[in-house]
């Protein structure tokens, strides 16, 4: 079955490091992941891509499949974006509010994956017009002094398959170390509610690992390879069969916690819209080295909902 994993070899993602220092003091009201994304989508918009014409928003909110795509269906109303925006530097999800001093060095990453590597100057320059005009309250205008390629390599899923697996009994660690949330809930009743809603969004190994190849096909399919066809990629029944052994491990023991994060407000809006999900640890003991290339490489990615915005972050100790 290792085999079927090697389809989707090719995926990967470029990592790039931001440094930026505060022209004086300010306050992150929310999340500093929705600060900086909603920040950096509007300053997209006023940067244009030259062999396209199009705004660097308009290139991210591009849908890049046929409409005979086996994929085109399940996502032209919604897709997970080319970008991803992780490691704040001052990102404690237990204040809901955030200073920085002036002077102060705030940090992120930005992760390009596959072809959106091809726009990476663009976001350079959307990250350099979101410094001058300014982010927090008050509008703080931020230096920007940095931003550098860690590794200066691509980090490629083939680099992961190629680390030997032995079948034998393990115990792993998942430490959530962003908000996961592997699903929503429905909003109205529905008399054929699914076994993962009846659990309560509760992230079990086998969701983890569900949602983590989900995702791993999808961004496959929207930017590394738009035009492979392939059905074996996106044939429900090897999904199943990849996924046979991923409801065996034992659960061990859990400590984690549903958290709420704010996200920025909209303008005109009177709701709030949280950012929610589990952070913590779980301690698994099974046979399960299968999974753990694709665990491991998806980790930085973050899986489930919001990536763009930091969540979904975790790490696997052996």
């Amino acid at each position: 079955m290792m085999d079927y994993l090697d389809l989707f070899g090719q995926t990967f993602y470029h990592r790039f490091d931001v440094k930026m220092q505060a022209s004086k003091d300010v306050t992150l009201d929310a999340w500093p992941g929705a600060i900086i994304r909603n920040n950096l989508l509007y300053a997209a918009e006023q940067v244009r891509i030259q062999k396209t014409n199009k705004s660097l928003r308009e290139q991210i909110d591009t849908f890049p499949l046929n409409n005979d795509h086996p994929l085109y269906k399940e996502l032209k109303d919604g897709f997970p974006k080319g970008y991803v925006l992780t490691d704040f530097s001052h990102a404690d999800i237990s204040d809901r509010k955030v200073f920085i001093r002036k002077d102060e060095i705030f940090t992120f990453s930005l992760l390009l994956i596959g072809r959106f590597n091809e726009y990476r100057y663009y976001f350079f320059e959307a990250i350099r017009e979101m410094c001058e005009r300014g982010i927090g309250k008050p509008l703080t205008s931020f230096r920007l002094l940095d931003i550098s390629e860690n590794p200066v390599s691509p980090v490629s899923f083939s680099d992961f398959l190629q680390q030997e697996t032995i079948e034998k009994k393990i115990e792993i660690i998942i430490n959530f170390q962003t908000p996961v949330i592997l699903y929503r809930l429905r909003e109205k009743k529905n008399s054929q509610i699914s076994f993962q809603n009846k659990l309560n969004r509760f992230p079990s190994f086998y969701q983890l690992v569900r949602s983590a190849f989900s995702r791993l096909q999808k961004i496959y399919a929207l930017y590394i390879e738009p035009e492979d066809y392939t059905s074996t990629l996106f044939e429900e029944t090897h999904l199943e069969t990849y996924l046979e052994k991923a409801g065996k491990p034992l659960l061990l023991s859990a400590n984690i916690q549903h958290v709420r994060l704010l996200n920025t407000q909209k303008q005109g809006a009177k709701n709030e819209m949280p950012l929610a999900g589990y952070t913590g640890e779980q301690k698994y003991s099974g046979y399960f080295q299968k999974y753990l290339s694709l665990l491991k490489f998806m980790a930085e990615l973050g899986v489930g909902n919001e990536t763009v915005y930091g969540m979904g972050r975790y790490c696997i100790e052996e």
